[in-house]
């Protein structure tokens, strides 16, 4: 009788603990959530950046040391491509790098030797465009150009074209790449071809300049293409077409033999306009050019003297330039914006000058009797930052500027002019990504982008919580925490979380949602949760678009155990 009496209450003890931690009631327990990220450094090695780590992530973006004055900024994410800028390390990962200008990051892309990360517009559809380098010359882009391919991702980050095609480009000895076009232009046109350059080694007369007769040059090609199909539609060879005295670019024992050509002209930006005009820019000559469909000059404003336009107003003139663009031209006028570098691989520390973003607004057709009138000339005399090569000036739709500053790791939101009486702008937010020219990105830019991954899922992991962690004051008796991050999803505004109390994960019920925070938020497990798994809610909607993998929590007897008031060993004996 005694024994059947024990036997009796084991089972209907069995059968609580059972029906508990199926049915456990969760309604009482808060949802709470916060933004997930560590700062790591080397301590070892003072050059390196310090970056971000994530629990659910092995992305190490770096961290973004803002400035801000708090007033409005354009919206959109960042864009950018951290390198190395020399040969002594300063990026803890060379990488694509997507970012609010919280700096949160958005996406991780994949290491390489990438360049000129941007949204553009192909069949009327946004895609992510970059450069990815390859091959010897690929791998240091601090030499000026570089070969690899055009790669074209679509909203979900699936490769959907690949620019390489045959170009019949002579590489110098040693060299090897698989793609031959160049880092510097990557733009897709409204007709959707693609524009870019390729460096081509070629034998050439440098005599002019004081070289060898038989000398070799670079040819900094422009190409317009099929993206499809790869069929070259223009070419464009500025030594066919330019003098090669009007390099501003010293010889330095260049060009005696096919492993040191020299490089007249580097073309690092090139534009097409409507009734099929190419704006090239010539960075060793100052200039800017209007090049017709059959490859003639039509006219050239130079950053020294004008050019066609006549003496260019104080402080308007440029020099080593990137990144010329026409913001918006008519029959009769056109604006021009560059980010103006003023400074090359030559010029000493000490005698840096301030680049700038600079807006002319020019007459059309150019006349000397009516010279270009200076809109912007964006500066910090505060911070003043003088980069020796790369750049970018990008006007965003809320009519500030954007300027990456290429080989130093800067960028800077300017608000345009005050008045008519400066030209100046004012910086609103600024952020470093590296210590000095130690880290490069070849151009930022600032865009809108909508995206949510195909291939991968919300990752979730569930870890113990830290003692005094910032969940604490809302986590009651949870000792568990949840990490999800996904990469790329730009739209993501909430997580819904289930749960269940038991290892069979098919009746895994909804306990409600937790905000989105950063990157990676980190959400308290309720108490009696034996798996839990997130679903990503986009744009505030109630439609679950995407769920994680559930995940095992930890040793989630131990909670039951305390939120039951059980004898630890009863239990364990009765499971």
């Amino acid at each position: 009788m005694y024994l059947s009496l024990l036997l009796t209450l084991y089972l209907l003890h069995l059968s609580f603990v059972v029906r508990a931690l199926g049915h456990h009631d969760w309604s009482n327990q808060t949802l709470c959530s916060a933004n997930s990220f560590q700062i790591a450094n080397n301590g070892t090695d003072s050059t390196i950046w310090p970056w971000q780590t994530y629990r659910s992530s092995n992305a190490t973006p770096p961290m973004l040391q803002i400035n801000t004055t708090g007033k409005n900024l354009s919206p959109g994410l960042l864009f950018f491509t951290p390198f190395d800028g020399s040969s002594t390390p300063g990026a803890k990962e060379q990488v694509l790098i997507v970012m609010t200008d919280k700096g949160d990051l958005v996406w991780n892309g994949p290491e390489q030797h990438n360049a000129d990360l941007r949204v553009q517009t192909f069949n009327d559809e946004p895609v992510l465009v970059y450069w990815s380098g390859e091959g010897t010359a690929g791998t240091s882009l601090a030499v000026g150009h570089g070969y690899g391919e055009i790669v074209v991702l679509d909203k979900s980050y699936q490769v959907t074209h690949t620019v390489c095609p045959n170009l019949d480009i002579t590489l110098p000895p040693g060299a090897t790449a698989r793609c031959a076009v160049d880092v510097h232009e990557a733009l897709i046109t409204s007709r959707d071809t693609m524009l870019f350059t390729a460096y081509n080694t070629t034998p050439f007369d440098l005599s002019s300049i004081g070289g060898p007769r038989n000398g070799w040059a670079l040819d900094s090609l422009v190409f317009e293409v099929n993206i499809t199909t790869g069929e070259v539609l223009f070419e464009w060879s500025p030594l066919r077409h330019l003098p090669l005295n009007s390099t501003h670019y010293p010889l330095n024992g260049a060009g005696v033999n096919a492993s040191v050509p020299f490089d007249a002209f580097h073309v690092n930006s090139i534009q097409l306009i409507d009734g099929g005009h190419y704006l090239i820019n010539s960075r060793h000559t100052w200039s800017t050019y209007l090049v017709d469909t059959d490859g003639k000059i039509i006219w050239e404003i130079n950053g020294l003297d004008g050019g066609d336009f006549g003496k260019l107003p104080e402080g308007a003139s440029f020099s080593w330039q990137h990144d010329a663009r026409f913001s918006s031209i008519n029959q009769a006028s056109a604006f021009l914006t560059w980010f103006g570098n003023n400074n090359d691989e030559f010029t000493s520390p000490n005698d840096l000058r301030p680049s700038t973003g600079l807006k002319l607004q020019v007459n059309l057709p150019p006349t000397r009797d009516s010279p270009p009138t200076l809109i912007n000339n964006f500066t910090d005399p505060q911070d003043t930052i003088g980069s020796w090569s790369q750049g970018s000036y990008q006007e965003l739709p809320s009519g500030n500027g954007l300027l990456g500053y290429g080989a130093t790791a800067r960028v800077a939101e300017y608000a345009p002019p005050s008045s008519a009486k400066t030209s100046q702008g004012e910086v609103v937010w600024s952020a470093a990504f590296g210590y000095g020219d130690l880290v490069s990105s070849y151009r930022v830019s600032k865009q809108e982008w909508h995206a949510t991954p195909a291939a991968d899922d919300p990752s979730l992991v569930v870890l113990a919580a830290e003692a005094n962690d910032t969940l604490t004051h809302c986590a009651g008796s949870s000792v568990w925490r949840g990490y999800v991050s996904w990469n790329g999803a730009t739209d993501v505004t909430s997580w819904e979380i289930y749960v269940v109390g038991t290892s069979n994960t098919s009746i895994m019920r909804s306990i409600g949602q937790v905000e989105k925070m950063g990157f990676e938020t980190e959400f308290v497990v309720p108490v009696g949760s034996a798996y839990v798994q997130v679903g990503a809610v986009e744009s505030y909607g109630a439609r679950v678009v995407r769920n994680s993998t559930a995940v095992k929590v930890g040793s989630w007897k131990m909670q039951h155990v305390t939120s039951l008031r059980l004898d630890r060993t009863q239990f364990d004996r009765t499971n």
